[in-house]
Parts: structure tokens; sequence; C-alpha cells
């Protein structure tokens, strides 16, 4: 019983079918996945490595910030990548050392899946990465600006001789 009187496993209250909610019908989380593709700018040849990643507490605030029409963008507009090793947890808000950023490309969302692309050239985001993360609302060009949305673990080496291509998705289940 609730503080109405109604019994919840009977009655739906905002329903006129006054059929029971199905409790199984809930939003499971977000869950991502970074897809890194790396080329030789002599030779064209490309290699390509998938990572998880998780989906950090301010990233959910940004949302849920957004939902509620507060003053924010909640726009992912930057992806960073750092060289600490260190596994995400949700509380961060920062790579642990961030090495480079750069403006994300595009941005789409179809059904619930947002898709983010960009790009790192020959003379970027060079030695060895081991994180990566997605930032926006007040994010720049400066490190550890803006709030962070997703924090992945990373194992690759870029070189002057290679551009990354990435292509994140958030899904939202």
């Amino acid at each position: 019983m609730n503080s109405l009187g109604v019994n919840m496993k009977d009655k739906c209250l905002n329903c006129q079918h006054n059929k029971a909610v199905k409790l199984n019908e809930v939003f499971k989380g977000i869950t991502g996945e970074y897809r890194l593709i790396f080329e030789n700018i002599y030779t064209g040849e490309k290699r390509v490595s998938v990572y998880n990643n998780i989906f950090v507490t301010a990233g959910f605030n940004a949302i849920t910030r957004r939902l509620a029409q507060e003053a924010n963008d909640g726009d992912i507009t930057y992806v960073a990548v750092g060289t600490d090793n260190t596994a995400p947890v949700v509380a961060d808000t920062t790579l642990g050392t961030e090495l480079d950023r750069n403006l994300v490309s595009t941005i789409s969302a179809s059904g619930a899946t947002v898709t983010v692309r960009g790009f790192f050239g020959a003379a970027e985001a060079n030695g060895t990465l081991e994180e990566m993360g997605l930032f926006g609302e007040a994010a720049t060009a400066a490190a550890d600006s803006g709030t962070m949305f997703t924090h992945a673990l990373i194992s690759e080496t870029k070189t002057s001789s290679e551009t990354l291509t990435f292509e994140i998705t958030i899904t939202l289940a």
C-alpha cells in the first residue's frame, strides 16, 4: 500500500486501464564502445582496436540537467587521450594524465544509439595512449576542461606516421 491506500501490485495510479506496471520494463543503463582506426600515412595500412567504456556520473548528471531544462548545453564536443592506465571508475571527472584533445567531427543519433566521430592527425596525440574520454558542456581545447561523459582504458601506441580516426558509440538500453 502506498500513502494513498492503493495497493501498488494491483493498481496503476496514472493509467485508466487499471493494470499493474510491469517492473521488468525499466531502463537498463548506458553502454559504450570505442572503435579506434590507426592508419599509416605512408603505406595506408590500417589497424583497428575496440574497447568498452563506462559512462561516468558527471555525464549522467549533465543529461539529468538537460532533461530538467537547466542552463547547460549538455553537448559532447571534445575527445581526449591520455597516458594514465588506472582503471576508469564512475566517479572520474578527468583523464588521469591528459595528453591531447580534439573537437569531435560529427555526432549523430539513431534510435537509442549516439555515435561520435573524430580524428587525430599524424602530428597529434603521439605516444603511449592508455585512456580516452568524451567531454562536453564547458569543454575547451584546454586539458581537463568541461564535463566528462565517458572514460575508457585503452592500450595503444600512436606514432607520427599514423593518423587516428575514432568512432565512439553510446547506447541507452
